[in-house]
């Protein structure tokens, strides 16, 4: 008879047995017995053999690429109007080594440079320099003097880059205007040696001013008041009046002076002649200024004519004198 009693094992009691018979067998998967032995010991390197190092591997860099957007509004606008500004030199723009532009204001005028050489920026004699700047005032350096004394005094601008492939912009304000320059800088001596600026707006303004005060201390005061004779007859003959045609005619009793419109154009000052009783025309002497055409001596019948085919003709009659 079999002494082995068959015990009743509970379902929560099985549930122990299994975690425990879990335990036991990841203790013996570790735990080396007769049937799983240690394993072998690490071998040293022998004496003197070269051991292979060991090269730490980097963390490859994450590259952040930068997305361009559009320009911002306007950018193109401001591009296009400094590239429309600028001034470059002409070889007919030289005298000698100076550099002359003619100023216009609002312009950007371009000088080349280069290290170890100074371009000097020439102001108008007179001119009072109040400041002067360059956006990069680390690699450029600027510098002034004078030359001269008095009212002909000169202000001198020096300007010098320290190395080459440099750019930048450098402003000079005076009493009269504001200078705007653009600097570049390159190797190998080739540099701008000195600039300066011609004044067409200021000279055009000034040569009108001397002429009208020319007109004036010829004309005004050799007129006698008394003596003036205004009783001319001013017709275009076999056309409608010209552009040119005179406004008036009058004589002092010496001269002779013809007023023609202030926008006459030079090509379109007709030459005067004197016709003859016999209707013969001869050319006549006369100076132009300040609008008029003075002749001297009194004018009987004379013919102002332009052009050949069809010739523009205005005809001038003295009269007599009314009252």
């Amino acid at each position: 008879m079999s002494l082995i009693r068959k015990i009743p094992v509970r379902p929560t009691q099985s549930l122990c047995v299994a975690a425990a018979l879990a335990i036991v067998g990841d203790a013996s998967a570790q735990t080396p017995t007769a049937l799983t032995p240690n394993p072998p010991p690490a071998r040293a390197p022998a004496a003197g053999a070269a051991v292979a190092p060991i090269t730490p591997t980097a963390p490859t860099p994450r590259v952040h690429r930068i997305r361009r957007g559009p320009p911002p509004p306007g950018f193109a606008a401001v591009t296009a109007a400094n590239a429309g500004a600028r001034a470059y030199a002409t070889p007919d723009a030289y005298i000698n080594a100076v550099l002359f532009y003619d100023y216009e204001a609002g312009r950007i005028y371009t000088l080349q440079t280069s290290p170890r050489f100074l371009t000097t920026v020439l102001l108008r004699p007179g001119e009072k320099l109040i400041a002067k700047a360059a956006g990069d005032t680390v690699r450029w350096v600027l510098g002034e003097t004078v030359q001269g004394s008095g009212a002909n005094q000169q202000v001198v601008v020096l300007i010098k880059p320290i190395r080459g492939g440099l750019k930048t912009n450098v402003v000079l304000t005076t009493d009269q205007r504001t200078y705007l320059l653009e600097a570049v800088s390159r190797e190998g001596g080739t540099y701008t040696s000195a600039i300066s600026w011609n004044y067409p707006q200021e000279q055009m303004q000034a040569l009108a001013a001397a002429q009208a005060a020319q007109a004036q201390s010829v004309v005004a005061p050799t007129l006698a008041i008394d003596q003036l004779h205004f009783d001319y007859k001013v017709e275009a003959i076999h056309m409608k009046p010209p552009r040119w045609q005179p406004l008036r005619v009058f004589d002092d009793g010496l001269k002779t002076y013809i007023q023609f419109p202030v926008n006459m154009a030079a090509t379109d000052a007709p030459p005067l002649f004197l016709v003859g009783p016999g209707g013969t025309a001869q050319l006549v002497n006369y100076r132009f200024l300040n609008g008029y055409y003075v002749v001297d001596r009194l004018v009987d019948v004379a013919e102002l004519r332009l052009g050949e085919k069809p010739q523009q003709v205005v005809r001038i009659t003295r009269t007599a004198r009314k009252g």
